[in-house]
């Protein structure tokens, strides 16, 4: 499986006419939110993206995840073209979030598991045997509370089951592990290293530069809209720093040129 970007921009338009009176725009000028994104996601590989906030990656992934239209460009997973077949991509796709949307608080971690399994069509005796065996790989088989209750690691690792209950060809989780202690961070990483020997393609958006250094293969680095590095993170490493202060002096340097 292989995930393409290519040549993908968007720009966000002003609302017109009567629909100034209904919509708020922070501004009456468009704005070009990517601009040009070309790179690729392959199956058995972790790719970071890395930017700072406003950098244009939560529009990317949400163009990837068929909730946002390009304004021009393809995303491709292998041969579906993500805006005339989402459908059949979203079958493929799995995401994990960095807050609490992808989790009602008022059921447990099994029921939701079980209620999103047969969202996905999975039958009820299907989603309940893989919440099941999820639950156990998380480690919270023996914890199934409502999940208001459960702490922010045990979300993280129930939004990361919920994300691959119906077996996705592509995992893409944004700053998923934004709220976690470091133990919990090394844990999901662990998991996510699993799932890509297991051939599933991960997109990892953090701005933790110390886990895309540990955990990801290649890393895409994305400033004001625009892609500035894509590269294999062990091309980074040098005998004076490790790839995360490399990536650093990408972005500082990015940011020059951009003044």
């Amino acid at each position: 499986m292989r995930l393409r970007i290519e040549g993908v921009s968007k720009t966000y338009l002003p609302p017109t006419g009567l629909l100034r009176l209904v919509m708020r725009a922070a501004t009456a000028e468009p704005v070009e939110a990517i601009s040009d994104v070309t790179f690729h996601v392959d199956s058995g590989e972790i790719v970071g993206l890395v930017g700072p906030n406003g950098a244009g990656k939560t529009t990317l992934l949400k163009a990837i995840c068929t909730l946002v239209e390009p304004s021009s460009g393809a995303i491709h997973l292998d041969d579906l073209d993500v805006s005339s077949r989402s459908l059949e991509v979203r079958r493929q796709l799995g995401i994990a979030l960095a807050d609490d949307r992808a989790l009602y608080w008022r059921l447990t971690g099994r029921q939701n598991l079980e209620f999103f399994g047969v969202m996905a069509g999975m039958s009820r005796s299907a989603a309940s045997e893989q919440a099941t065996r999820l639950m156990e790989e998380a480690g919270l088989a023996g914890r199934d509370k409502l999940v208001f209750g459960y702490s922010s690691g045990m979300k993280a690792q129930l939004s990361l089951a919920r994300a691959i209950l119906h077996d996705p060809s592509l995992i893409v989780l944004d700053e998923p592990t934004r709220s976690l202690d470091p133990l919990a961070t090394i844990e999901f990483g662990r998991k996510l290293r699993t799932l890509a020997d297991e051939g599933k393609a991960v997109l990892l958006s953090s701005h933790r530069l110390d886990e895309v250094e540990k955990i990801c293969d290649r890393v895409v680095v994305i400033l004001e809209g625009r892609v500035h590095y894509v590269g294999g993170v062990a091309e980074l490493h040098d005998e004076e720093g490790t790839a995360a202060s490399a990536i650093t002096e990408i972005l500082l340097r990015a940011a020059e040129g951009e003044r």
